[in-house]
């Protein structure tokens, strides 16, 4: 779906407040390639009208596996920059 209202505010609030965030879509398994494609493109469409860089943005599955090692990747990546 596009982004609500409070998916924007939370994310606003999160900016202002200095804290990262990342953005998981869930349940890709539920759409379509070109359905997926479409939500994405119109839920980044949404963010660029109030920032100029996204946050990251991640696709997964439970179901099928999708994105997990992205992620996971991801994660394992932050921490070592924090730890460094």
């Amino acid at each position: 779906h596009n982004p609500l209202k409070i998916d924007l505010d939370f994310m606003t609030w999160l900016v202002n407040t200095k804290i990262s965030f990342s953005i998981v879509f869930t349940k890709a398994d539920k759409l379509t390639k070109i359905e997926l494609e479409n939500n994405l493109s119109n839920y980044k469409k949404e963010l660029k009208k109030t920032w100029e860089i996204l946050p990251e943005i991640f696709v997964s599955s439970s179901k099928k596996n999708i994105g997990r090692e992205e992620i996971l990747s991801y994660i394992e990546q932050i921490n070592k920059s924090i730890i460094q």
